[in-house]
């Protein structure tokens, strides 16, 4: 049996024991806090509608209400690593505690603050850099085409690029892959170690990730239809949690391959 089979089984078999509706209510915490972001993001042009400003006056609204669901976003973002941390615990059954771990205390949602700062942090230059060229590409082809369509060619390579980009964002995080479990871990460690620890470790295990993720490919591609993402995502997360700790565990062990 392949080592995602089973990863996949055993997490299937923690999601029975450890309990469907916690995962479940987790998940909905996730969403509540998405769904108020997203109403932040939305709220500058349901005010723009009404007030029907002048332009200098809709772009300063717009730019407000951005900023504010931004900061909103940074505030609640601890809530995601809890939810990680539900499921990366040792513990049989799933603990609701964990979604809130890092809001029990001031020390521990700094913690967790500071961890996500770093996150994006990192993960901005790449973003920027893979996707400037085929922003530039798409700015300098309209220069030359006056405004008009573009030329299927320059369609079709723009495309290309940005499939490109999204691919190398997406190795990117790769690398960030167990930080998050060695932040559950141990929170004593500066905010750098995490990030430092975990690009050692994923530089002997990328590929093994990427074939736990497109082993996944139908089940997300069946998300499309809506209902099965309340099985899907508490499924992916266990999972993803369960390789995280397994190639941590064979790293420390000597056995990176």
């Amino acid at each position: 049996m392949s080592a995602e089979k089973i990863l996949k089984a055993q997490a299937r078999d923690k999601l029975k024991y450890g309990g469907w509706a916690k995962a479940l209510f987790a998940l909905a915490i996730l969403v509540i806090v998405f769904m108020i972001i997203e109403s932040l993001a939305y709220m500058p042009y349901y005010f723009v509608d009404i007030l029907k400003p002048d332009s200098t006056t809709e772009f300063i609204i717009e730019v407000a209400g951005g900023t504010i669901a931004t900061i909103v976003l940074l505030l609640l973002s601890p809530f995601v690593l809890g939810f990680f941390r539900m499921f990366y615990s040792d513990d049989r059954d799933y603990s609701l505690n964990d979604v809130m771990y890092y809001f029990s205390t001031f020390g521990k949602y700094t913690k967790a603050i500071k961890f996500v700062l770093g996150f994006v942090l990192r993960m901005i230059l790449p973003v920027v850099v893979y996707f400037l060229l085929p922003a530039s590409i798409f700015a300098v082809a309209k220069i030359i085409n006056n405004g008009d369509s573009l030329e299927n060619g320059i369609k079709i390579l723009i495309i290309a690029l940005a499939i490109t980009s999204t691919v190398l964002v997406l190795r990117h995080s790769i690398r960030y892959f167990v930080s998050i479990l060695l932040l559950c871990e141990n929170e004593c460690e500066k905010t750098s170690y995490y990030f430092t620890t975990s690009k050692e470790i994923m530089r002997h295990h990328e590929k093994d990730v990427v074939k736990l993720i497109l082993s996944f490919f139908w089940w997300i591609l069946l998300c499309i239809t809506g209902l099965p993402v309340l099985y899907v995502i508490p499924y992916i997360s266990q999972a993803m949690c369960l390789s995280g700790k397994w190639l941590t565990q064979l790293s420390r062990n000597g056995q990176d391959i």
